[in-house]
């Protein structure tokens, strides 16, 4: 391994490989596979309540129709997310971590969403569970990335999400003190790695699956590697030491 630290092992959409995605039977799977992070996708519910999902709409991952901003609590908790999964919320998600594992809390937004409901519900949900010293909040979305540094409190962590950092990110990461980007991993340059550690950033990538592409992310000395199946990010690190 080029570096002497190992990167963070961290299962994407709740070990979606192995389970329902988004799910707490993925958090618990997470855990049973020793991972060091869980990574979860974030949005509001009718209600203003931040649930587990990743899509805008319920269809691909349960079986209901519709969007989730219609959606209320009530009804959510009758919709099957797989297996008799229940889509999670994200106080109940933090509950079943319990400072375990790190969270990588990934807020989703589409257009028309209130940003700054989200953003304020999600730190919210993070304080009441005395969660923010193991929790990392991450979005595509910069004005979502900016509303975070705006109100989060001291000793949050936030990395932009991208599919590679662009000179308006590095921008963005100066201008708001941000703290690491998490950048695609089949895109992944030495010299984009090279750049987070400069600047004292963590360097995060993700999907990565494929045991080829998990060993490069490794050997580029990367902060940590989000992917449908941890273990074979735990087998890369194993075979390079």
């Amino acid at each position: 391994m080029s570096h002497d630290t190992p990167p963070l092992v961290v299962a994407h959409r709740t070990t979606m490989g192995h389970s329902p995605e988004n799910t707490l039977a993925g958090i618990r799977r997470a855990a049973e596979l020793g991972c060091d992070g869980v990574e979860i996708d974030v949005r509001l519910c009718a209600d203003g309540v931040p649930v587990l999902i990743h899509d805008e709409l319920l269809d691909r991952t349960t079986n209901a129709t519709g969007r989730i901003a219609d959606t209320s609590l009530s009804e959510l908790e009758r919709i099957d997310a797989g297996v008799g999964e229940r889509i999670p919320t994200l106080r109940q998600a933090l509950q079943e971590i319990a400072g375990d594992m790190i969270l990588m809390c990934e807020l989703k937004v589409s257009e028309g969403d209130d940003i700054a409901a989200l953003t304020r519900a999600v730190l919210a949900d993070i304080a009441d569970a005395d969660a923010l010293s193991w929790t990392w909040f991450w979005s595509f979305d910069s004005s979502t990335v900016i509303e975070l540094a705006r109100i989060a409190p001291r000793g949050r962590r936030i990395a932009h999400l991208c599919l590679a950092p662009t000179p308006d990110i590095w921008q963005m990461v100066d201008d708001h003190r941000l703290d690491g980007v998490s950048m695609h991993g089949m895109g992944l340059s030495a010299q984009d790695v090279e750049a987070c550690r400069s600047r004292g950033l963590a360097s995060f990538v993700w999907t990565v699956n494929e045991p080829r592409d998990i060993t490069r992310c490794v050997e580029l000395g990367v902060s940590g590697i989000v992917g449908d199946m941890p273990e074979r990010i735990q087998a890369a690190i194993a075979g390079l030491r």
